[in-house]
């Protein structure tokens, strides 16, 4: 992890993802720099005068953020729309991490078309880290979600190349789900026959993790691989409830069809539903 990049909207939301970058800072030694976007639909003098003003609140941090994490963050102030502008700028600075305060839906049409956050998650190239609350300790539990696609794939390597597995405690959450076994239900098939059918459903989920974790050439301690029956969300909800996780990764698919975007994924269903700081990382 060599560069961050903060969006921040002035908003105590906001706040808590600056301190958390301040502490991955510390913890990694990286350069970050802190950017706020100016709405451009302001009369150019007003434009002028807005941006000076918020330059100049963000650059009366700097020293004392500077402290608590040992290097000093740059500042930037964009003028256009947020989600081009924050994208563009993560590109330009090749930044490994974009951290971005959490969003709610306050409206019907942000329920429909996701927050600028969502968006922003949706659109990205690179990862996001939205962080859901104070960032008041540093990350002790990472989870990682698996599903043995490419895309998790991706998840996985990134949340390597980024450092995370190796400075935090890593646990991993696979879900499975025996499809024959609603059938078997439906046909009367006996109790003891389903057992086994899910056992062995299980068994051949464990073998494939493995065989996926090999292939990426990680090995984590067999005690921390959760391979759980059922859907990928209910399993989700259930581990984030026992291990309390202070960071989840999480692979996204990147843009998404309308059906998508109105009946919502896995992904936004986490970001919208679980408090926990949340690392999505695209398909490459």
């Amino acid at each position: 992890m060599k560069r961050l990049l903060v969006a921040t909207d002035l908003s105590a939301r906001s706040e808590c993802a600056i301190l958390r970058a301040a502490r991955l800072v510390r913890d990694f030694g990286c350069d970050w720099t802190l950017l706020h976007v100016v709405d451009e639909d302001y009369p150019e003098p007003l434009l002028e005068r807005e941006v000076a003003q918020i330059t100049d609140m963000l650059l009366a941090r700097v020293d004392r953020l500077g402290e608590l994490c040992g290097r000093t963050p740059r500042v930037a102030v964009a003028t256009g729309d947020a989600e081009r502008c924050i994208l563009d700028m993560g590109t330009e600075l090749d930044a490994d991490l974009v951290l971005l305060g959490p969003h709610r839906p306050s409206s019907a049409r942000e329920l429909f078309i996701g927050t600028t956050g969502e968006r922003i998650i949706r659109s990205a190239r690179l990862p996001v880290l939205r962080v859901g609350g104070p960032a008041d300790r540093d990350y002790r539990r990472l989870l990682l979600a698996l599903d043995l696609s490419p895309t998790s794939a991706q998840a996985l390597r990134r949340s390597r190349e980024l450092g995370l597995p190796s400075h935090y405690e890593p646990h991993v959450v696979y879900a499975f789900e025996p499809f024959a076994k609603g059938f078997m239900q439906y046909a009367g098939v006996a109790p003891s026959k389903m057992d086994a059918h899910v056992a062995e459903t299980e068994r051949r989920a464990r073998e494939a993790l493995q065989r996926f974790l090999a292939e990426e050439e990680v090995l984590f301690p067999r005690e921390r691989l959760r391979v759980t029956e059922g859907a990928p969300l209910d399993v989700m909800r259930r581990h984030c409830q026992e291990l309390q996780p202070d960071l989840l990764v999480i692979g996204t698919h990147g843009h998404l069809s309308l059906k998508k975007k109105m009946l919502g994924t896995v992904a936004t269903a986490l970001l919208r539903e679980f408090p926990c700081d949340i690392l999505t990382v695209p398909h490459a």
